[in-house]
């Protein structure tokens, strides 16, 4: 991303990776409660596209939280996304650390997504199999 489009990064690169990572963590654990739901793979395609875009556009990746009306902004703060896209974009570009809040409440946002997520479908699973 810095070499690609020039992004400066004024914040701990090693931070931003880790945060990187929990992400993709979090939308493998979210992908695993949607093949556990699913019995095809065409209604698991559906859902997972279904979910992207609107997750993408309410959680402040596309656009602001703050450009959008009072009940979206609630929604919004419910995502897996929002609070970690605000910890990147104040790492990033305010160069803030670990320690303000609005940076460790991302991780510790994503980290409660992936426990969420793998619970869901672990009782998915197993409330299936009988």
């Amino acid at each position: 991303m810095i070499l690609v489009f020039g992004v400066e990064c004024k914040g701990d690169i090693g931070w931003v990776i880790i945060l990187t990572i929990l992400q993709g963590l979090c939308g493998m654990c979210f992908g695993f409660v949607i093949s556990a739901i699913c019995e095809l793979e065409r209604n698991a395609i559906q859902l997972a596209l279904g979910s992207f875009y609107p997750t993408l556009l309410l959680s402040g990746v596309i656009w602001p939280v703050e450009g959008m009306p009072t009940f979206l902004r609630y929604i919004s703060q419910g995502l897996p996304l929002t609070m970690a896209t605000t910890a990147l974009r104040s790492m990033l570009t305010r160069g803030w650390s670990i320690t303000e809040p609005n940076v460790y409440n991302g991780y510790i946002s994503t980290i409660i997504w992936i426990v969420v997520f793998l619970t869901i479908s672990l009782l998915v699973l197993k409330f299936k199999r009988g």
